[in-house]
């Protein structure tokens, strides 16, 4: 499913990921502390009054209007997430079908404020997305399905590739969600890059698509070197369950 180039299939993909019950992981729940943040708003709905905005905005006028009145209240920053999609060929067949379900189905279900980017990685890593706030899911679908991975696994790069999208961010939830068997058959030691990704605000889930038991220790060696969670995400239909598993 993941190489077809039946139009057919992929529009089969598109409609069952649309159908794929991912809903808005941070309903009724923060995420971390600081997702929200206080902010000048050039309306009166905030909950104090920006008097050095709303004197810069009158200027020297000499009434007041309306719209010089700026206050000052919270907001959500949204979440910026990176699928980070391992495309080698320890991972093929119904395992490439997942990742390709889930990311179409998490790009259709993208709230005002958040920003999705999507990465590939096999012995390289390819941007199939950079980060944004696009909703659009079909390029997301067309790209993976174009997608020719196969060979090697080099966990480290695309770690380090994802963390490079999160640095085009100012969101506070900054998150990538490594969909791998995590074994990484060729490639410097992925740990280093994960902790980086911690350090630097991020934090590294793991969708594991694997029941194997190296597979399932290394995406937890993973997860907790990255400040993150794991899950298992064996069929598409798991993909609500493992998402909001990690996302809470």
């Amino acid at each position: 499913m993941g190489r077809a180039f039946d139009p057919g299939l992929r529009a089969a993909a598109r409609s069952l990921a649309s159908r794929l019950p991912v809903g808005a992981p941070r309903a009724g729940v923060p995420d971390r502390p600081g997702t929200r943040r206080v902010v000048t708003r050039r309306d009166d709905t905030g909950s104090d009054v920006d008097l050095d905005a709303t004197l810069a905005a009158r200027g020297a006028e000499p009434h007041w209007r309306a719209d010089h009145l700026h206050t000052r209240g919270w907001r959500s920053t949204g979440r910026a997430c990176v699928l980070l999609v391992d495309a080698s060929g320890s991972v093929a067949g119904d395992e490439l079908a997942v990742a390709v379900l889930t990311a179409s189905a998490l790009a259709q279900r993208m709230r005002p404020g958040d920003e999705l980017a999507v990465v590939a990685f096999w012995s390289k890593a390819v941007v199939l997305r950079p980060l944004s706030a696009d909703p659009r899911s079909d390029l997301v679908v067309d790209r993976l399905f174009d997608l020719r991975g196969g060979g090697t696994t080099d966990l480290d790069l695309g770690l380090r590739t994802a963390a490079a999208q999160l640095t085009r961010t100012r969101a506070a939830a900054r998150d990538v969600l490594l969909l791998s068997d995590g074994l990484a058959t060729e490639s410097p030691d992925p740990l280093p890059a994960a902790a980086a990704l911690a350090r630097a605000g991020g934090r590294l889930h793991v969708l594991s698509l694997s029941a194997e038991p190296d597979s399932e220790a290394g995406c937890a060696a993973l997860a907790a070197a990255g400040g993150g969670r794991v899950a298992p995400l064996r069929r598409p239909t798991d993909a609500p369950v493992a998402v909001r598993a990690v996302l809470g």
